[in-house]
């Protein structure tokens, strides 16, 4: 009689061990479905003014991830209340990981929550210009703004220096996608114009599926100056190459802006302010302009990443103890029943 109420008994503890795990797989495989939220929308921005973004409710250890159009520059961002969000140092941008193309005409920002709540994204936008504006070599910052000379509208952009790469200079490159096969009769037109500082050098960036090629558009000016340009297929590239990139299938084309610590005294900020009129781009007997417009009212679209830390509820840890419990009485149970049938 006893024999048959042990069974009965591990026979329950033994269903309640399949219930109690079977309701602990199903929390974790629904948290694995719902542990990235993701907000994917825009909003109307006038440049200058800040834009909020509301973060839905965080939790502790919980990571944000913001994508932004590359195209829609900002000055900062900053996090309210202060404190909930921090900022990770994580730089996903520059030379390595750019020209590898997938996340050149985007930026990025990280952050962790540092407590649980809610928290707004506030977002001061620049104007909206044709190009991605990025760091090649060191970092810098930068201010966009619109330039009219004789009914002519250039973008006008104020590079500073923040901090020059080892070799001694800085480059900001003006990115615009260019999805095609590069042909013999391969040019790209425009005007640069220099107000003000140091500019060491103006490169025209070719970037294919394969490498990339400069040639130089303008070098050490330190005056104010207007060139036009016409860059073909038989324009010298540095480093001694010429027409390398025909036949290749173009992915982006820039203008590097480089700026070399040499050029300034120690009581001179690094900085040139430049303007560039519009680019037209001749490939396979079609021309194509990039007009240097630039946008002080815009549509600012974003995705937001909230990727949720998992953190164990009250009833985890009753299911947890409800397991653990059941798997010890069940335990016993069975050796106990393992000696009786020993013993006979």
């Amino acid at each position: 009689m006893e024999k048959t109420i042990d069974v009965l008994f591990a026979a329950v503890i033994l269903l309640a061990i399949v219930a109690t795990s079977a309701i602990l797989a199903i929390e974790l495989l629904n948290f694995m479905r719902t542990d990235t939220e993701v907000i994917a929308t825009y909003q109307r921005v006038d440049a200058g003014a800040p834009l909020t973004i509301e973060v839905p409710r965080l939790n502790k250890f919980d990571r944000v991830y913001l994508i932004l159009n590359a195209t829609t520059p900002i000055y900062n961002i900053t996090v309210q209340p202060r404190g909930v969000l921090i900022p990770l140092l994580l730089d996903v941008e520059g030379f390595e990981v750019d020209t590898a193309y997938p996340i050149m005409m985007t930026k990025h920002y990280f952050f962790v929550a540092n407590t649980s709540g809610q928290a707004r994204l506030v977002i001061y936008p620049q104007p909206k210009t044709p190009y991605a504006i990025k760091d090649l070599e060191g970092k810098t910052s930068f201010t966009v703004f619109s330039y009219i000379e004789n009914e002519e509208e250039y973008m006008g952009i104020s590079i500073k220096v923040l901090k020059f790469r080892e070799n001694g200079f800085a480059q900001a490159i003006l990115v615009i996608p260019f999805d095609e096969f590069i042909q013999p009769d391969f040019q790209v037109q425009g005007v640069v114009k220099v107000f003000e500082g140091k500019v060491a050098y103006v490169n025209l960036i070719i970037m294919t599926d394969i490498d990339w090629y400069a040639i130089n558009v303008i070098s050490d000016i330190t005056q104010p100056t207007t060139i036009s340009f016409n860059i073909n297929a038989g324009s010298p590239e540095l480093f001694g190459r010429t027409g390398e990139y025909l036949g290749q299938r173009g992915i982006y084309l820039a203008l590097g802006v480089g700026l070399y610590e040499g050029h300034f005294t120690a009581n001179e900020s690094p900085q040139a302010t430049i303007a560039i009129g519009n680019v037209t781009i001749i490939n396979c007997g079609k021309n194509m302009t990039i007009p240097s417009k630039v946008l002080y009212e815009y549509d600012l679209y974003y995705r937001l990443y909230i990727f949720r830390k998992f953190q164990p509820t009250h009833e985890h840890i009753l299911l947890i103890s409800s397991l653990a419990l059941e798997v010890v009485v069940f335990s016993y149970i069975a050796i106990k029943l393992w000696k009786t049938r020993v013993r006979r």
